[in-house]
């Protein structure tokens, strides 16, 4: 054996010899378990208590797998059932004139649309789109108690199938097709919340019901004459009423209805709530935001509290926080720039006493209201309104819709009032 090769052969020994002693001879020191961190439970849906039972049995009939594989069957986009649904959804505005071609107005088949998502989604596929337009549907067949199941059946949907739901999120992440329903959501159902939807349906009068858009054109035309509401003029819509006729018959006559209606709005604000909660978690910056959906729902409510009857006088009475008299001795008598000479001093704001925080926000949606009749020209009605929706949002709503609108951290500082 050569020189070269003893030495290359002796040096080759002595590392083995080394790595022996070392895996085998010596003692090793002790590995330490891999620590398992705990993961955090995905948010909860929130409970459908305001479902009749044989909803709720509709429901889980909804949320059953098709098959064991794939769950939410094959994709059904080109399929016939969704070109039929899409011409049943067609329908004519009756607002715009026809001129020469006038004809019978073409109107929605909602019955029709509902019958046909149902059955696509038990039997065939599980798509968001199909759970969106079963959604409209109910909504514009039952109002708001309708929009509470489509919303309900909505986010269960997207619990219980994220993965397999149709449209998929493709491989590269990429979560378009998955977001487009709830986009359209947003923004189609905001507009149907407020043209379509009625507040309140007058039996045996004209016009029969009152929707949100009714509701804004009289406080325009209001606001715009000052205060006196001008003549009724042909075309418009709503011009038998004035809000004020409007709101003494509802506290008259129509109280229990109201209050129904408002538990049902509610209730959805919850349902839409916890939606964006959880497409926040599963999306994080892409997730879609449903703040003009939230922010319709919570104008609406605001109106319909404003049809409730008013509390008596003794139920408003206040204890005086200790330290503060709010007697009018005490109160500045300054006369507010710009107000009138004369003028009678504001009303007693209360300080407490509200049964819940749904009516605290209501208070502050109120304030707003009257601000913008008494002040148009000032931007703090637009931003008590905005704290209010803000106030009704989740955090990680909140955080991902100012961070969204104003783009970095250092804004969402400044908004919040915590950076000079």
């Amino acid at each position: 054996m050569s020189n070269q090769k003893k030495l290359f052969s002796g040096n080759l020994w002595e590392v083995y010899d080394k790595a022996r002693l070392f895996l085998f001879d010596l003692p090793r020191p002790p590995v330490a378990p891999t620590p398992i961190v705990p993961m955090m439970p995905p948010s909860l849906p929130t409970p459908l208590t305001h479902l009749p039972s044989e909803y709720l049995e509709e429901l889980k009939l909804l949320l059953k797998p098709i098959a064991a594989e794939p769950p939410c069957g094959p994709a059904l986009r080109f399929d016939p059932v969704f070109t039929e649904i899409r011409l049943a959804r067609e329908e004519d505005d009756p607002s715009l004139p026809m001129g020469q071609w006038e004809r019978p107005l073409k109107r929605a088949d909602w019955p029709l649309i509902e019958s046909r998502c149902k059955a696509m989604l038990t039997s065939r596929s599980k798509d968001l789109q199909l759970a969106a337009w079963l959604l409209e549907a109910w909504t514009r067949q039952h109002a708001f108690a309708g929009l509470y199941r489509g919303l309900g059946l909505i986010d269960r949907l997207l619990r219980r199938f994220w993965e397999p739901l149709h449209p998929m999120i493709e491989d590269d992440d990429d979560c378009d097709a998955r977001i487009a329903p709830l986009e359209w959501l947003n923004e189609s159902l905001a507009a149907t919340l407020k043209v379509q939807v009625a507040l309140l349906n007058f039996s045996g009068r004209k016009p029969p019901k009152l929707t949100f858009a009714d509701w804004e054109r009289m406080t325009a035309k209001e606001l715009a004459a000052q205060g006196h509401v001008p003549e009724a003029k042909p075309g418009d819509v709503v011009e038998a009423y004035t809000r004020e006729e409007i709101i003494a018959y509802a506290r008259q006559h129509m109280a229990p209805d109201v209050e129904g209606e408002i538990d049902f709005v509610r209730q959805c604000i919850v349902q839409l709530g916890s939606m964006q909660t959880f497409v926040d978690e599963k999306l994080g910056a892409q997730a879609p935001n449903l703040s003009k959906l939230h922010g319709t729902l919570d104008a609406i409510e605001r109106v319909l509290t404003q049809l409730l009857p008013e509390r008596k006088e003794e139920d408003m009475t206040l204890e005086t926080p200790q330290g503060l008299d709010f007697t009018p001795e005490a109160q500045d008598a300054t006369p507010v720039a710009g107000a009138p000479a004369g003028a009678a001093p504001a009303a007693q704001v209360p300080l407490s006493g509200w049964k819940n925080r749904h009516e605290a926000y209501a208070t502050l949606g109120a304030i707003a209201d009257y601000l913008s009749l008494v002040e148009p020209h000032s931007p703090t009605p637009y931003l008590l309104r905005r704290a209010v929706n803000w106030g009704r949002m989740p955090l990680p709503e909140l955080m991902a819709e100012i961070i969204r609108e104003e783009g970095d951290l250092n804004r969402l500082m400044n908004v919040l009032g915590l950076k000079e």
